[in-house]
């Protein structure tokens, strides 16, 4: 049997010539398209209205690409109980104070165990007493959120020079009122307030900004980098993601739920902040973390 005679090339009729046959272009893999456009979906519909879903809503969040300047924000300015994020401000304050030469790091505080106060952290597990500087104290604050430290520190601070901190940072929504695990406080109307407007713009502050300087900005993000509870934004974020931040909630209680931080993926930074009212908890600050870092990407 005869073979097939080859398929003269084509002709293009307008000129007469012959078409030229261009080599064959690389695309991208099927499974990546197809796996970028689950994520765009997923990211949509927790961006959506309602995604929250039952008792536990998504109430407030600031997402913000230092790179590209691009944001998303709902309900930024929503100003809720602060828990452990407010840890961040008061460290802040503390090494700014180290810097000023108001006090001093290596400055030694004898701790006793029947000082320490419950909720989270390490020191209240101590049976004995123990030597800790102040600048120990100020790390168990962010890395094990630990609130017998923080309380620490905010005796040697004062609220007042917490406060003017926020202040100089235009925080319009953060103050300062009491110690962790102060319920009377609490009781008696003085909290410890912010927002996610006020968090981002303290955490780009801390990675960007010029008004506090390495001597304060490098002690905080060291501790936050090495901070421990990591359920929150970080969770199913992509395994190259790199997550620095502080978290804070109302727990056993369950009402409130918050998480901020930077997020770094090469060359890309993001600014997060998410707080929640209503019960659904770290899954809920998880699941919304992953869609606005996957919405805000320019590729």
């Amino acid at each position: 049997a005869r073979e097939p005679r080859p398929a003269a090339p084509q002709r293009d009729r307008r000129r007469g010539r012959r078409r030229r046959r261009l080599p064959p272009q690389r695309h991208e893999p099927r499974h990546h398209r197809r796996g970028r456009a689950r994520r765009r979906r997923r990211a949509r519909h927790h961006l959506s209205p309602g995604a929250g879903g039952g008792r536990g809503r998504v109430i407030a969040f600031v997402a913000r690409d230092l790179r590209t300047g691009r944001c998303l924000a709902s309900r930024e300015r929503t100003r809720l109980p602060a828990f452990s994020t407010i840890k961040v401000l008061i460290a802040a304050a503390f090494w700014e104070a180290v810097a000023e030469g108001v006090l001093r790091e290596t400055r030694v505080y004898a701790y006793q165990p029947w000082s320490g106060v419950g909720g989270s952290g390490v020191l209240r597990g101590f049976r004995h007493a123990a030597k800790l500087t102040l600048a120990d104290c100020a790390h168990l604050m962010l890395a094990v959120s630990d609130n017998t430290a923080t309380n620490i520190v905010l005796a040697f601070l004062g609220l007042a020079r917490v406060n003017a901190l926020a202040g100089r940072l235009g925080l319009a929504d953060t103050v300062v009122q009491r110690a962790m695990m102060d319920e009377a406080a609490v009781r008696e109307g003085r909290d410890n307030l912010t927002s996610a407007a006020d968090l981002a713009a303290l955490l780009e502050e801390l990675a960007v900004g010029t008004r506090l300087g390495p001597a304060v900005t490098g002690p905080v993000w060291a501790s936050l980098e090495a901070q421990e509870h990591l359920d929150g934004i970080p969770r199913y974020l992509p395994p190259a993601a790199v997550y620095a931040g502080k978290c804070g909630d109302d727990s056993p209680a369950g009402r409130y739920t918050h998480d901020c931080g930077l997020v770094r993926e090469g060359e890309r930074r993001v600014v997060m902040a998410i707080m929640t009212d209503g019960g659904e908890g770290y899954e809920a600050v998880s699941r919304l973390g992953a869609a606005l870092y996957e919405a805000l990407r320019d590729d």
